[in-house]
């Protein structure tokens, strides 16, 4: 019903039902922040650079959140991107780039970090969030759409 009457896709109408099946297990209520278990402990003053990469992305449209075990995947029709907490002092950030993106500097690529993504950011501090970064964000997003 979901996928044919609202037109949500496989993974996300699989998310919805098993949210609805826990909720009515537990009788508890669905987190209302997805990346409040991911910035616990050593992590947690991850936080505030978090809620401003969010900010950056939120910029660029609509978009939805799957929380993951280790990670939150950002999806529009298809997945774009993921933020993860990998360490105290840093948060990747997974994009799926076009294969003619070439992956120097900053833009890493993503093959050993994760087979799902083209390229990888590393985010230490909120200066890491520049323009250059909205570029790679702003063309994944664009590719996903």
């Amino acid at each position: 019903m979901l996928k044919a009457d609202h037109g949500l896709a496989h993974g996300a109408a699989h998310r919805v039902s098993l949210l609805a099946r826990q909720r009515a297990d537990t009788g508890a209520a669905a987190p209302s922040d997805p990346a409040s278990a991911l910035y616990v402990g050593a992590k947690a003053g991850l936080r505030p650079l978090h809620d401003a990469l969010l900010s950056e992305i939120r910029a660029l449209g609509a978009f939805d959140i799957a929380p993951k075990k280790g990670y939150l995947s950002l999806r529009r029709r298809k997945q774009f991107a993921m933020v993860q907490p990998s360490t105290a002092s840093r948060i990747d950030v997974g994009l799926i780039l076009p294969a003619t993106t070439p992956a120097a500097g900053r833009l890493e690529p993503a093959a050993k970090f994760s087979p799902l993504f083209t390229h990888r950011v590393r985010i230490t501090a909120a200066s890491d969030l520049d323009d250059e970064l909205r570029g790679w964000l702003a063309a994944a997003y664009a590719l996903a759409g």
